[in-house]
């Protein structure tokens, strides 16, 4: 049996970390939680007060918010585990979840497993994480319907979310944990490539299933240009694969290059063009969606029509 540190990170949000906890130990075998680690970052709505009590937790108060990569390295330097799972506080583990991952673990050449993330609605919000036309990574699929077969399969990518990502501790300390330049995103990824890069599996295990609320800690999003910036600095040579995989599941000719086009106008997120530049990516979007929808009527599937519009 293995031994696993559970790695937390909490800043503000103290309901979603109740709901987080409540459906650990209510999902997760108790053998399995021996070793409860949860950083805080300084959170001021209760969330303190209310984690001192618990007493199956290691619980660290950082004075100020040190960010997911400084917070995660920290808790894996506490963490007495050979494997380190790291868990947002977001999320809620669904029965069977970490057996799943234990068990691909459990291969030599296997480094790093992902979990399948559901939103509350129940549509995909990661089933893998690959790098775009345009070398920004971005989850595969991501609000797909969850019975597809595509995000039903097991398979290898370059990286996964650190929502919920299970690393083995050895080959985590030997490429350096996680980059502390990167401020709330991209480090998932970036410690993924390294991985990937020194020649190690990385795979998705859609057994594994959690429900994810994703981004709800204030300030989320606030450094995501930067992080953006500094993962293109450092990884542009990396190669994108996205098509390889709709490829792989049969996805049509005008699925792929639709795929190309929202990447390239539809994340205006990322966009930093003055916003009279940013104009053909607001008419694209409006007529992808029109014609999604024609496409979904003429075919007569309401279901996926109500999901779409409900977007």
């Amino acid at each position: 049996m293995s031994n696993i540190s559970i790695i937390i990170l909490t800043y503000n949000k103290l309901d979603y970390t109740k709901k987080c906890l409540e459906a650990l130990r209510k999902n997760t075998p108790k053998e399995f939680l021996k070793d409860i680690i949860i950083i805080d970052n300084k959170s001021s709505d209760g969330t303190q007060e209310y984690l001192r009590k618990i007493d199956w937790i290691n619980f660290v108060e950082n004075k100020i918010n040190t960010g997911f990569a400084k917070g995660c390295n920290q808790g894996a330097k506490l963490a007495k585990g050979d494997i380190l799972l790291f868990l947002n506080n977001d999320t809620e583990v669904q029965k069977g979840w970490l057996e799943s991952l234990l068990k691909v673990l459990e291969k030599k050449d296997v480094a790093v497993v992902g979990s399948k993330l559901l939103f509350p609605d129940g549509l995909i919000q990661h089933a893998g994480i690959v790098i775009a036309n345009d070398r920004i990574p971005r989850p595969i699929y991501y609000r797909e319907s969850p019975d597809r077969p595509y995000v039903n399969k097991q398979r290898e990518f370059k990286a996964v979310t650190a929502a919920c990502l299970a690393v083995k501790r050895d080959i985590f300390q030997e490429v350096g944990g996680f980059d502390e330049t990167y401020f709330n995103s991209m480090e998932d990824v970036d410690l993924c490539l390294k991985i990937f890069n020194k020649g190690y599996k990385i795979i998705y295990c859609p057994e594994s299933v959690i429900i994810h609320h994703e981004s709800v800690s204030p300030g989320r999003h606030d450094y995501d240009i930067k992080n953006n910036k500094l993962f293109l600095k450092k990884w542009s040579n990396e190669e994108p694969d996205e098509q390889k995989y709709y490829k792989e599941d049969g996805r049509s000719w005008l699925y792929r290059k639709d795929r190309e086009l929202v990447n390239k106008y539809y994340n205006i997120f990322y966009d930093q063009k003055p916003l009279i530049l940013q104009i053909p990516g607001f008419c694209y979007r409006f007529f992808h969606k029109a014609v999604t929808g024609i496409s979904l009527l003429l075919r007569l599937d309401f279901q996926e029509l109500k999901k779409r519009v409900a977007k």
